[in-house]
């Protein structure tokens, strides 16, 4: 199994940051690969870096950064370059998503640029609410983009780095980038997969709701319209 670099964005987690990592940590052991987990704070306002300065100084498959601004983008972006290996994968702190996910992605990530955990066609128990919001993004994605994927959260995906920095243009401050890099793979024809994944997820959200949806459905429609248009005009696509 391929060396791994785990990515893990947080923002005011003071209160799971701790236990949680020492799950993350136990099962990584147990899988018994060389890994390295990087958690990076994105403007936390709580005890969130002073954790995150503790776990680092406790195990060295730890490492921690904090940059000052909020932005899960940047987070990521922050991860990609610091990550010492090949293989990216991206986990919430609050472990939703099974982490059986992690095994199976990076040993897809052998052959695989872009690896896509799928709520839609594992099982998913959020608010109805939340999954109305996500199923009218992905239907419009489909009809836009032309993307048959099912799942453009942050959590439970498997990235190439050597992939993400050669587009790194693409990746938005925010959350948007999930779709970004999934259409330059797919456009590109690089080899993708999408699996399902098994998701529990009550809690509070780290972000406005009405707000992300707003950004993250503005995103879409912008991306999809400076795509058209660079194909209707014979501009040269990175992607």
């Amino acid at each position: 199994m391929k060396l791994v670099s785990i990515n893990i964005p947080v923002y005011n987690e003071e209160e799971i940051i701790a236990r949680n990592t020492e799950i993350l940590k136990t099962f990584m052991d147990d899988l018994g690969v060389e890994y390295e987990i990087l958690i990076i704070d994105n403007g936390s306002t709580d005890k969130t870096a002073i954790f995150g300065k503790e776990l680092q100084n406790k195990y060295p498959q730890i490492r921690f950064f904090s940059i000052p601004q909020r932005g899960v983008g940047l987070a990521f972006k922050k991860a990609v370059t610091e990550a010492k290996h090949n293989h990216i994968i991206s986990i919430d702190m609050d472990l939703s998503a099974d982490l059986s996910f992690i095994k199976e992605a990076n040993t897809l990530l052998n052959d695989y640029t872009l690896v896509i955990g799928s709520k839609i066609m594992g099982s998913q128990k959020r608010s109805l609410f939340r999954r109305l919001g996500s199923n009218i993004y992905i239907r419009l994605a489909q009809w836009l983009l032309g993307l048959g994927f099912h799942d453009y959260s942050i959590g439970a995906k498997g990235f190439k780095k050597d992939f993400v920095m050669e587009h790194l243009n693409y990746v938005d401050d925010h959350t948007n980038y999930v779709l970004n890099l999934s259409y330059c793979a797919a456009k590109k024809g690089l080899m993708t997969i999408e699996i399902p994944i098994d998701c529990v997820d009550y809690r509070k959200s780290r972000f406005n709701l009405l707000r992300e949806g707003v950004y993250r459905f503005f995103m879409l429609f912008k991306f999809a319209v400076t795509k058209r248009v660079d194909n209707n005009s014979g501009n040269p696509d990175h992607c």
